[in-house]
């Protein structure tokens, strides 16, 4: 399974996955749906508990994550401020440490008011896991992918997923992606000598991520 790009659910994927395998996860899963009855004419007041369906999903992948992860592992869950309590609540009953981090984007999209810049990354940090010696600030500065250029709608730098791996895995540790799109996590695991294991249902985005694979010496 190590190296491998698997087309599948994460959830019978990670169902496959041997106990407490795994050093390091980095993710950027559907972190946001929002309920259809909100876009109709007619008033409705939001409900959190619209987002039950998405809360039932990633009770789950938590639960496959607490088996998975090494007792000293940690995790990284890209989100937005939607969606980063619901990925809190529960992260914090199977870590030591739950915090954001900020990726700046360095520049703003179109629009008013307050214009988006930055994503939320949880990180989370299994019960035994040892502190990292060098200290870095909690804001990631890395310019997004170009729409242009992305063969994934939301294709994360590579920048900045290297930056993550480096950070808190070694040589040879594994790394998961259960949602594994563009395969950036795979590609950034090759360039920094990490064994990668990503799932992603779309056989689209696994035929780009094997041909960018590929173009990695």
């Amino acid at each position: 399974m190590l190296d491998t790009i698997i087309c599948g659910d994460c959830l019978d994927v990670m169902a496959n996955i041997q106990e407490h395998s795994i050093d390091l996860i980095i993710t950027d899963p559907p972190y946001y749906i929002p309920v259809n009855h909100y876009n109709t004419r007619k008033f409705n007041t939001r409900n959190f508990a619209d987002l039950g369906i998405l809360e039932h999903f990633f009770k789950h992948v938590f639960h496959e994550y607490d088996r998975i992860l090494k007792p000293n592992a940690q995790f990284y869950m890209f989100c937005n401020g939607q969606s980063y309590p619901l990925f809190f609540y529960h992260a914090f009953g199977i870590t030591k440490s739950v915090r954001p981090l900020i990726w700046d984007k360095l520049t703003s999209i179109n629009g008013y008011g307050w214009r988006h810049q930055h994503e939320l990354i949880m990180w989370g940090e299994m019960p035994e896991s040892k502190p990292v010696p060098s200290g870095d600030g909690d804001i990631l500065k890395c310019r997004a992918v170009k729409v242009a250029d992305r063969t994934h709608p939301a294709e994360k730098p590579l920048e900045i997923i290297t930056k993550l791996i480096c950070k808190s895995s070694k040589e040879n540790d594994t790394v998961l992606d259960p949602f594994g799109g563009s395969g950036t996590t795979a590609v950034a695991c090759r360039k920094s000598n990490r064994h990668y294991i990503c799932i992603e249902k779309e056989q689209e985005y696994i035929d780009s991520a094997r041909k960018r694979l590929s173009e990695v010496l």
